[in-house]
């Protein structure tokens, strides 16, 4: 699957810095394999109809826990990140940054596949001082990609300290 192509390479380029284990790695590629599965009951609310089936299901191998990280991180790819104020009787303040953490990488994965169309051929991910720049190998028109990307980086940039910038290559 492309998005988890994505997701997984945002997640181990920036694992240097983002302060992650293998653990949350394997709860990010659930996240993305599960993150559409609210769209099989309501295309408008999609998102909170996938956190309430996930809550709902048992994970074979995720804790109770986990798995509801799992869900907070499905919930919020649309609209707005919830203060740690609202949610801090269910995360502790390192859990509450894990699901920040994962939930903006899940959000720039998804931006880049917006049309669903795997535009990109071939990305790297490079950090180079305050920027972490996504270049993508593509001969499309990457205009819907580029703008949900610039719609979701600002969160991105708040849970890392980095400002992701993508930038297309054009292949031959």
């Amino acid at each position: 699957q492309v998005l988890e192509q994505y997701a997984m390479n945002i997640f181990d380029s920036t694992k240097r810095f983002h302060g992650l284990g293998e653990r949350d790695r394997l709860l990010l590629q659930i996240a993305v394999t599960l993150h559409a599965c609210g769209k099989f009951i309501s295309m408008k609310n999609s998102n909170e109809c996938g956190y309430a089936l996930i809550m709902s299901t048992e994970i074979i191998g995720l804790s109770h826990q986990e798995r509801m990280i799992v869900a907070y991180v499905i919930r919020y790819t649309t609209g707005d990140f919830p203060e740690y104020s609202e949610i801090k009787n269910e995360f502790s303040r390192e859990e509450y940054i894990k699901i920040a953490k994962l939930n903006a990488i899940l959000c720039l994965a998804d931006a880049m596949d917006r049309s669903h169309q795997q535009k990109f051929t071939n990305f790297t991910v490079r950090k180079r001082g305050y920027d972490l720049t996504i270049t993508g190998q593509t001969l499309y028109d990457i205009t819907l990609e580029h703008g949900m990307f610039i719609q979701k980086s600002p969160f991105f940039e708040e849970a890392f300290g980095i400002r992701p910038v993508l930038r297309q290559k054009k292949c031959l």
